[in-house]
């Protein structure tokens, strides 16, 4: 049966995946009764969290039956979730790619200059500058509020690195957990890469991570060298479902 959640720590046995990191992350950082945040749960197999229009799903063993019925009476449009779990949903899938994973296991100089939590104006103008035809930055005004409002709850931080007094590099942590946290961007100015400054801002941001654990999305066909590179592997998959 899955039962609306009413006090954090209901969602505490939720946090051996990327997912559960993001669900808990979500639920310290606004609680459990705002409208545009909310949280369930199926016993002890499955937990879900709807953050606006976006559904965040931690599935193993669950009842899908169930799942997919409620899924569809949440009014979201997006699901995330373990590529394994997508296929049990059988919903269309608009994106997958490859969950990466970080062992955090040894202290990590930081670079000798970096800025920590930079304008969040900057650093949106910073990642507008790097749109693709893979990467669409967020809107300007949901990624302003909900990343001041976790930067002040300690469960997202930044990081950046300037050339004079221009900002050329930054990276994201997004959600964080006692063990765990999740990367959600790293980005560097068109003008200044292939010259180490991906390397040295993601460098900084892990420097600043005491969790052992430190997730990425990696979108197919983007930046595994890089990745592989630094230390990250291969953890599992990710799909983003439509609803």
């Amino acid at each position: 049966m899955i039962k609306k959640t009413e006090y954090t720590d209901v969602l505490a046995p939720f946090c051996k995946t990327v997912f559960g990191c993001r669900i808990q992350s979500a639920a310290a950082a606004y609680g459990v009764n705002e409208p545009f945040a909310q949280f369930w749960t199926q016993e002890d197999k499955a937990a879900l969290c709807k953050l606006d229009d976006v559904l965040i799903l931690d599935a193993d063993g669950a009842d899908f039956d169930e799942l997919k019925d409620f899924i569809a009476m949440t009014g979201a449009s997006r699901l995330l979730c373990d590529l394994s779990v997508a296929q049990n949903l059988g919903l269309p899938v608009a994106a997958k790619g490859e969950v990466m994973l970080y062992r955090n296991d040894q202290p990590m100089k930081p670079p000798a200059i970096f800025e920590k939590n930079p304008s969040l104006r900057e650093v949106h103008a910073l990642l507008a500058a790097c749109a693709s035809n893979t990467f669409v930055p967020p809107e300007f005004e949901p990624f302003y509020m909900d990343m001041s409002h976790r930067i002040r709850h300690n469960t997202a931080e930044a990081v950046g690195v300037r050339q004079g007094e221009t900002l050329v590099s930054c990276a994201i942590c997004s959600a964080q957990t006692a063990d765990s946290a999740v990367l959600s961007s790293v980005a560097v100015s068109p003008d200044y890469r292939r010259k180490g400054f991906g390397y040295a801002v993601l460098k900084a941001l892990i420097s600043e991570l005491p969790q052992k654990n430190i997730y990425i999305f990696r979108a197919q066909n983007e930046n595994e060298e890089f990745y592989r590179g630094f230390g990250f592997s291969t953890s599992s998959g990710f799909a983003e479902l439509t609803i």
